[in-house]
């Protein structure tokens, strides 16, 4: 089975999930702008994933199926899966078949053959990431600041942090490794503001402060109960019952204390820490993308190599344009553009 990634037109396709988040009188500022004005859905078309956010217009290509994800609440596909060969982390409760239409949707056997890792260090060149609107407690929120403090975060000469780097394109079955995919908080901070997992895998957030506690939920997943991280206690375990786009947040009034969560149909990605490197190891040799993409500025670089067995070195750069990349310019000009083009019509004026 070929692995594709769908960069390319579904990157500004609303998210109906967080688009109710927002309605349930969430903060409007900071993240929240962000993070409501495009979304990546970082999935690929597989016979069993009708891939529900698909572009429209131009961008828009034809699909097969119309089949959903299990627990989208749109119908399913009538002809199932073959049975997986091989286990598939399961760590959402949902039935491995159900998992397996999506990550393996021909039944195959994880990849046993040459196998490469990919490792790099992702660097972002351009105007420096201008201050966000937030303000942050003073004394137990240490992190605060230096997380959310800017619009995006970069370490030493220009590296890159929170960079979603993924590999497809490649043959083959590789499943995830572990049924979790965990997260820290400290000093009102997540330890990233990117997380990846691979469908099945669930979120386990740790709290590893000392006195300060946090409710952490994922917004636009299902919620049952308020769950509560104490200090040095046993992760919250939290659930996303479909590919996609999520936010991890705080129910406790800490705005800024957010994460974004992409849920997505293969194994073989990561995410850059403030040293921008990234590590993806058991990937099938051969012709790949590797692509990195930096939520913040909805922005992504893409390179197509031939992968050898054994280690490979991609090292990705991005490029940041304050003018032009950063969200606040570009809904400024989006409403000052709305309001001329109203002022404009002649329809406007005779209306009474």
């Amino acid at each position: 089975m070929i692995r594709q990634l769908g960069w390319q037109g579904l990157r500004r396709t609303p998210s109906k999930r967080l688009r109710s988040g927002a309605a349930q009188g969430l903060p409007p500022s900071g993240a929240m702008n962000r993070t409501s004005m495009s979304w990546l859905l970082v999935v690929p078309c597989v016979a069993a994933l009708g891939c529900q956010n698909q572009p429209t217009g131009a961008d828009a290509k034809p699909t097969t199926t119309q089949a959903a994800a299990p627990g989208s609440g749109a119908p399913q596909a009538s002809a199932a899966a073959p049975a997986p060969k091989g286990p598939i982390p399961n760590g959402i409760g949902r039935p491995d078949a159900d998992i397996a239409k999506v990550v393996n949707p021909k039944g195959e056997a994880p990849y046993a053959g040459p196998k490469a890792t990919v490792r790099g260090t992702v660097r972002i060149k351009g105007d420096a990431p201008p201050a966000t609107s937030f303000s942050f407690p003073a004394g137990k929120c240490g992190e605060a600041a230096a997380t959310y403090g800017k619009l995006f975060r970069v370490g030493l000469e220009g590296a890159a942090a929170d960079v979603l780097v993924a590999v497809t394109g490649y043959s083959g079955f590789v499943p995830a490794r572990e049924e979790a995919a965990k997260i820290t908080i400290h000093g009102c901070a997540f330890g990233r503001r990117t997380m990846a997992l691979t469908y099945g895998q669930r979120i386990e957030v740790a709290n590893i402060d000392k006195i300060e506690s946090y409710m952490p939920y994922v917004d636009g997943a299902p919620k049952k109960a308020v769950l509560v991280a104490v200090p040095g206690g046993a992760p919250v375990k939290l659930y996303a019952f479909e590919p996609g786009h999520y936010m991890l947040r705080d129910e406790l009034p800490n705005p800024f204390l957010t994460a974004d969560v992409y849920v997505l149909a293969y194994a073989t990605h990561a995410v850059t820490g403030l040293d921008g490197q990234y590590e993806i190891p058991g990937v099938p040799v051969g012709e790949v993308r590797v692509s990195a993409f930096l939520p913040s500025i909805d922005k992504v670089v893409e390179q197509r190599v031939t992968l050898k067995e054994g280690d490979n070195t991609i090292d990705l750069n991005l490029e940041f344009d304050a003018k032009k990349d950063d969200p606040e310019v570009k809904k400024k000009a989006a409403a000052e553009k709305k309001a001329t083009d109203e002022k404009g019509s002649p329809d406007k004026g005779e209306k009474k």
